[in-house]
């Protein structure tokens, strides 16, 4: 199969549509609250906003903040993380770190608003800022899981933490990158940070330097 089918993929219908819903309260977690402000908007008001009950919105986070930050786990798909896990699709671990995160993104207008939004609400309210950077050790947890079941063994925490940090750095500033210039895609921003980052390692003759894991 090449590379192209595979990134081309379809996920089940269940799974869009669990997805879908995921990113919808989102979404209208962070537009309200930058509409309203924070305190103000209530669960009540995400929910209804996307057209499902507050049972159903707790059933995909567990508070209101939770929404704001978004579905900081949900890397990929059920899909291409097991194709990951099994060694995917490239066997080169950086590369294949990359494209997972580079094929979690959602519709290019909807990360880009996203991103605005999150943007306003950081100006005015620093909690905002504080549940993103707490929500790192999640990302961490995800990573770590993912990285221990294609390895095969147990990871150091530095390690784990470091590739973490690494794919923020990145995918941050990709999506820097190209909100300044709608031709770009996200995906296309995040693998050419990502073999901007590999640069830093290679070695001369193309080879990259290997560390302790």
């Amino acid at each position: 199969m090449s590379k192209a089918n595979r990134d081309e993929r379809p996920i089940g219908l269940r799974e869009q549509k669990k997805r879908q819903t995921l990113l919808d309260l989102c979404m209208a977690a962070r537009r309200l609250a930058v509409e309203r402000g924070l305190d103000a908007t209530t669960v009540e008001d995400i929910a209804r906003a996307v057209g499902v009950s507050p049972r159903t919105f707790f059933n995909y986070y567990e508070t209101k903040m939770d929404a704001v930050v978004g579905p900081v786990d949900e890397i990929g798909t059920p899909e291409l993380r097991a194709e990951f896990v099994a060694g995917g699709p490239s066997g080169v671990l950086m590369d294949d770190l990359t494209w997972l995160f580079a094929h979690g993104f959602e519709s290019e207008t909807v990360v880009r608003e996203g991103i605005s939004l999150v943007a306003a609400l950081i100006k005015t309210e620093p909690r905002v800022l504080a549940a993103f950077v707490a929500s790192g050790a999640r990302l961490e947890s995800v990573i770590g899981e993912l990285l221990s079941a294609r390895l095969g063994t147990d990871l150091s925490p530095e390690f784990v933490g470091l590739a973490a940090g690494f794919m923020t750095t990145i995918t941050t500033r990709a999506a820097m990158s190209s909100a300044n210039d709608p031709t770009v895609s996200l995906a296309a921003a995040v693998h050419e940070h990502g073999a901007m980052a590999a640069r830093l390692f290679e070695q001369p003759g193309g080879r990259r330097r290997r560390g302790k894991q």
